[in-house]
């Protein structure tokens, strides 16, 4: 490795361990947090003692929908639509796209493809609880349901983060990596002036939250009004 980049990476790499801990201190709360939202919480029937011995898990889940005394109001429904098209659909295209680097020339054209498809989900997921809060409150739906929401959204994030922490963790290019040879796509993760590789350290930056100030952001008064 040049020697200019491992003194880059090297308190980076310690930073971005203290992000994927901190997240690892949500992930109980996202779990346990029925009380909170009125609705029992269901990760492919997944336990907290899987996730908490396998993040691996996290690459490929699928939530399980709202219970049903959240979507008869019609207006949740829409709500739920709106956040599966414009957060859950995207994540899983980014889960796609990492789970289809098994060689050299899909690392490659997954390097080709990152701007199209993961970057705009990236920036959109950018952003501490209180940005996520906004964005839940800006889809019209009852109080109960933006929370909701917002909870699938912090999950979500932590999918992410779960994917592209190790990717900047990784400090060679090796046939053993997630970059399989390609120096594109290591260029886009760790390239000292690549754009893409300050808005992943951006995004996992964001993540650097402690559990209770997520939990204070959460529990602050919700309104069913639309926020600007």
């Amino acid at each position: 490795m040049p020697k200019l980049l491992e003194i880059k990476l090297i308190p980076m790499v310690a930073h971005l361990m203290a992000s994927l801990k901190s997240a690892a201190l949500l992930l109980p709360f996202l779990i346990h947090a029925p009380e909170y939202y009125g609705d029992i919480f269901k990760i492919n029937r997944i336990g907290p003692e899987i996730l908490e011995t396998d993040p691996e898990v996290l690459k490929n889940l699928s939530y399980d929908p709202p219970g049903q005394d959240l979507l008869s109001n019609e207006q949740n429904r829409e709500a739920w639509q709106t956040f599966v098209k414009t957060y859950e659909t995207p994540v899983r295209k980014v889960q796609d796209w990492y789970n289809s680097i098994t060689d050299k020339e899909s690392a490659d054209a997954a390097a080709d493809s990152f701007n199209k498809d993961v970057l705009p989900i990236l920036k959109k997921l950018t952003g501490r609880a209180a940005d996520m809060k906004k964005q839940a409150l800006s889809i019209p739906a009852s109080p109960e349901m933006q929370k909701f929401i917002f909870l699938r959204i912090s999950q979500l994030q932590g999918r992410l983060l779960i994917i592209f922490l190790p990717m900047q963790n990784e400090e060679k290019v090796s046939a053993e990596t997630c970059y399989r040879g390609s120096t594109k796509l290591f260029e886009i993760i760790l390239g000292l002036t690549s754009p893409s590789m300050i808005d992943i350290s951006n995004f996992i930056e964001s993540q650097n939250e402690s559990q209770e100030s997520f939990e204070a952001v959460f529990k602050e008064p919700w309104s069913s009004a639309p926020q600007p």
